[in-house]
């Protein structure tokens, strides 16, 4: 019976706490403020979210209507925490996986020019300091029901042949997904920056050491299955080249700078200039020919971001096939960063893309790329079995 008095008084305690905090939050709750940083948010959005007059035009988002509703859960919100949800479906209702909530950040990356005189690329620890681990790099998709398969390769980059056609696995596009290939290239006094290269370089060796296996293998066709690959860096326009001959070409994606105030697109008011600055020259890659047959990407729905520009490049060149389901729609990120709404009530940034990608047909990223052949992704055995009557033809 102590026992149980006294976690009943624990337990009263406990609910006496949470009834402090819920009091205390509704005591300091200032609807002004929080009015003021969604206003703040919504000029920011106005003139540095890529993605807004896209999917107010196209996907028919209602943004006055959506912004009058905000403000209104703002003004009865009576509470941080369900202010701070307000903001959170509004934020939601954009459907871009680039647009979210993030932790408050400082100035300056890795990579930007010091001040008085401060490295740019300060030295790292180790592997572990600089945020490399090692993923899972092996095939997700069931490659062993393929006819025939034979396994040739493992490690970052597996392989193998199904028949005469050649598969090859490409799970990250992100350098600090590859521990054992950052522990292989470090070396004491390299900065974060120079071991991402260093790493890349490890990389970029590697694939091309796969991709002479298979060619010694017989591969007359080959399939680069990037399936639940959720992008990475601009390590990606560098692994492109090696999968063609060709000089490949494409719109560069698009940054924001508006040339005048757009903030009237809450109220209603068609802007009277894009979000878009001048557009920049098209990109052109130049092929280096490590394979040069014929070529099919796989992708799926976890296929995102910088695996998505992989696809890009060869859609809207007509330099392989595409197989599977429709990517996920991650669009372009944060260049320099992206743009940062800080609020001032809650620790909390709202981090937005300042740059989108373009397919040759005008279709923004964000909705992602169909594949030319359609495979039942989510039922695997069955991909497998439709991918393999599809190799026979």
């Amino acid at each position: 019976m102590r026992i149980e008095r006294w976690l009943a008084r624990i337990g009263g305690g406990l609910a006496a706490l949470v009834a402090l905090a819920a009091l205390a939050d509704v005591a300091t709750y200032d609807k002004r403020a929080w009015g003021a940083d969604f206003e703040r948010l919504k000029a920011d959005m106005a003139q540095g979210y890529a993605n807004l007059d896209w999917i107010a035009e196209r996907r028919g988002l209602d943004l006055p209507a959506l912004s009058r509703q905000t403000a209104a859960e703002l003004d009865s919100a009576h509470s941080r925490v369900r202010a701070y949800f307000a903001l959170q479906r509004f934020i939601d209702r954009f459907g871009d996986p680039h647009l979210q909530m993030a932790s408050q950040e400082g100035g300056g990356g890795g990579g930007s020019a010091g001040s008085g005189g401060a490295p740019s690329d300060p030295a790292v620890a180790d592997c572990g300091a600089a945020g490399y681990s090692e993923a899972d790099h092996g095939f997700r998709f069931p490659v062993d029901k393929l006819p025939g398969w034979r396994p040739l390769a493992g490690g970052n980059f597996p392989t193998g042949m199904t028949g005469s056609t050649g598969v090859l696995r490409i799970a990250e596009f992100g350098e600090n997904q590859y521990l054992s290939a950052c522990t292989a290239r470090f070396r004491p006094g390299l900065g974060e920056r120079a071991l991402q290269l260093a790493v890349r370089e490890s990389l970029q060796a590697e694939l091309r050491a796969r991709l002479a296996e298979l060619r010694r293998a017989g591969a007359k066709r080959l399939i680069v299955d990037l399936s639940r690959n959720g992008g990475g860096s601009e390590w990606v326009n560098e692994a492109v080249p090696l999968f063609t001959v060709r000089t490949l070409e494409r719109q560069a994606p698009r940054r924001v700078g508006p040339t005048c105030d757009r903030r009237g697109l809450w109220a209603g008011k068609r802007p009277a200039c894009p979000v878009f600055g001048a557009a920049d020259p098209a990109m052109r890659i130049e092929g280096e020919g490590d394979w040069s047959g014929p070529l099919l990407v796989l992708m799926d729905g976890g296929t995102a971001s910088a695996s998505e520009d992989f696809v890009a490049w060869m859609k809207d060149n007509g330099a392989a096939t595409l197989v599977g389901a429709r990517t996920y729609g991650a669009g372009c990120g944060y260049v320099d960063g992206g743009t940062r709404t800080r609020l001032k009530v809650f620790p909390r940034d709202v981090r937005m893309p300042n740059c989108a990608r373009f397919l040759k047909d005008g279709t923004n990223e964000i909705e992602g790329i169909a594949p030319d052949v359609t495979l039942p992704m989510d039922k695997p055995e069955e991909a497998a079995a439709a991918l393999g009557r599809l190799l026979g033809r």
